[in-house]
């Protein structure tokens, strides 16, 4: 089983994020949020999590891909005859993510994500890696010389 936690990085904050991947993972990646300043840290870099929006965009994106999907207050749980399952649970600033089965779950699913934004970033936590779930474009950001400053 692999597990994900997932977030919403703010669009303002996207190139001040972009090259420092793992001191963000460091603070974000953790089971349990150390203390207050890494709370504080998390809402000043992270938007909160809509939840209705990404159901919805997930139910558009994977419907029919998934043969069974199930969903409870902050919680939902996707599963392809094939694949295997996918089950989410819903925090205020943080998607926690098991994907159980083929790799391909995972991509159906970051794929459901990034359609409806390019600011999602996600944390496994087995194997400690990260990334962007929709590849940044120098340009949707305002320019690359302030990931030059910011480096």
């Amino acid at each position: 089983m692999r597990t994900y936690k997932i977030f919403h990085i703010k669009k303002a904050y996207q190139p001040f994020v972009l090259g420092r991947e793992k001191m963000l993972q460091e603070i974000l990646g953790r089971d349990n949020m150390q203390s207050n300043q890494d709370h504080n840290e998390m809402t000043y870099v992270c938007e909160k999590i809509d939840e209705e929006f990404i159901k919805q965009s997930l139910e558009r994106k994977l419907s029919r891909l998934f043969s069974h999907n199930e969903q409870d207050m902050h919680k939902l749980l996707l599963e392809h005859p094939l694949k295997g399952s996918i089950q989410m649970k819903f925090e205020p600033y943080c998607v926690h993510v098991w994907c159980k089965g083929s790799h391909m779950l995972d991509l159906d699913l970051f794929a459901g994500f990034s359609d409806s934004s390019d600011c999602y970033m996600a944390f496994q936590q087995e194997e400690a890696s990260f990334g962007w779930l929709k590849p940044i474009k120098v340009g949707s950001i305002h320019s690359f010389t302030e990931i030059l400053d910011f480096a």
